[in-house]
């Protein structure tokens, strides 16, 4: 399980999201560039806490238009320029992050105390870091994998040194390669259990998710398998993924069993003082709706009309709607929660699909019951044993959209299916409308050549 904690000394706090961080002024020792690196985890944490998702709901058919948000309007409506605040500061964070995991891999020498073990581990650390933050700039800042038959098209900046200017795009195909290659170093050189960070089971995780966006149909499979077989999950009963305490405290006691790669926010005892680390603010505070009459985002008539189908489905409850208004309660009665990320139920889901894929539509079947019969009752309504894997398929996706809304992981699917030749659409636009990806923020026109996204709204 990986666990994106709360600071652990003061001085972690001098390394300030935009700080350019010089060698010479801040790494003396190994203790150092641990500090920096657990600064790096406090970034990332910050942005998956409901910032990204957001952003990716935003951009699907999960979400009605936001109740007052310029911002977040602008993404609804595929309309962001770079001078878009909310999305540049997104994209400007997941940056710093990869910097600083660049910056203490440059450093290893600068220090003597540095074991080999040790080195080996920080390196895997920051090239998980690295790969995480890459795969979350490039969904959506770029087309798909598969956009283009030799993946040229334009992705990220692609950044593998310390402290650099500012660059061209790079290909998106450049961009998942290094991402693969950082997620199987970490894989193959980090515990599978007991790190409070970034962890073996992790990387395999993502790399699940990587491989099923690449159409790696078996690489998806295996990826999800080594995970799920491990024996170190367990699906937890209910459908509360976002585990809160019983009061104001949180801690890795309170992260739901399900959790592979997560984060965990609210008070915490820091050398005799509570300190606040609210990581779940960008949920809470955009979709709940128990104290908030207009929150920010709510669901869409389309996540509605896909409840109403069925109301024996148990995650209807995640919605409070007049029929009207569609109000998200999955974040209701919660001050401070811990955010799964990648979790066994998604990891059954894509093991689904990629099974249903390659014409095993059995094995899809066995990972589909699972969730089905958790959100209907046992037996109540499970996917046929005949259906075939055509069919399979199409409620994998279907339960993958509802076992995660508001966590950010639909657009992949639509993306996905878009590429591979469906005639996919979001809220009557083409998927890959001018528009449907956010644009760059206006400082990274400042790199010669560098070639902005088309913009138009998809009218």
């Amino acid at each position: 399980m990986l666990l994106i904690l709360a600071p652990g000394c003061d001085k972690m706090l001098e390394f300030a999201p935009g700080d350019v961080i010089l060698a010479e002024d801040a790494i003396e020792d190994a203790e150092d560039l641990q500090r920096l690196l657990n600064s790096n985890y406090d970034v990332l944490a910050n942005l998956l806490g409901g910032r990204s998702q957001s952003l990716s709901e935003l951009l699907s058919g999960n979400l009605a238009q936001p109740f007052s948000s310029l911002d977040y309007t602008a993404v609804w409506n595929r309309e962001t320029n770079f001078f878009t605040t909310t999305t540049g500061g997104v994209y400007t964070d997941f940056f710093y992050a990869i910097n600083r995991a660049n910056v203490v891999m440059a450093n290893f020498d600068l220090v003597d105390d540095l074991g080999d073990g040790d080195r080996l581990r920080l390196e895997a650390e920051s090239r998980f870091v690295r790969a995480v933050c890459h795969w979350y700039l490039v969904r959506l800042w770029g087309q798909p994998y598969g956009y283009t038959a030799d993946n040229s098209h334009l992705g990220v900046p692609l950044r593998l040194v310390a402290n650099a200017g500012p660059s061209p795009r790079a290909s998106v195909g450049e961009i998942y390669a290094s991402i693969v290659d950082d997620l199987t170093f970490a894989r193959a050189n980090l515990s599978s259990a007991g790190a409070p960070y970034a962890t073996s089971d992790a990387a395999a995780g993502f790399l699940a998710h990587v491989y099923h966006l690449q159409q790696r149909w078996d690489e998806a499979e295996s990826a999800a398998t080594h995970v799920i077989s491990s024996g170190r999950y367990t699906l937890q009963a209910g459908l509360d993924r976002f585990e809160a305490g019983t009061d104001s405290t949180l801690s890795s006691d309170h992260m739901n069993p399900e959790t592979v790669f997560g984060i965990v926010g609210g008070r915490f005892e820091v050398e005799g003082d509570t300190l606040l680390n609210d990581r779940s603010w960008a949920f809470r505070d955009n979709f709940r709706q128990d104290n908030n009459m207009n929150p920010q985002l709510t669901f869409s008539d389309e996540v509605h009309h896909m409840f109403s189908l069925n109301a024996a489905d148990d995650r209807s409850a995640w919605m409070a709607s007049n029929g009207i208004t569609h109000k998200v309660t999955r974040f209701d009665e919660k001050q401070y929660f811990n955010v799964p990320i990648v979790h066994l139920s998604g990891l059954h889901l894509i093991r689904a699909m990629a099974r249903a894929q390659n014409g095993d539509a059995a094995g899809a079947i066995d990972d589909l019951n699972l969730i089905r019969d958790r959100a209907y009752g046992e037996g109540l309504n499970d996917v046929p044993a005949g259906a075939g894997a055509e069919e399979v398929l199409a409620i994998a996706w279907e339960e993958y959209r509802k076992e995660n809304l508001c966590e950010g992981w639909e657009l992949d699917q639509i993306k996905l299916r878009g590429v591979m030749g469906e005639p996919e659409t979001i809220r009557g636009a083409p998927w890959d409308c001018p528009g449907s990806l956010l644009q760059f923020p206006n400082s990274s026109t400042t790199a010669a050549g560098f070639i902005l996204n088309d913009e138009g709204g998809c009218l």
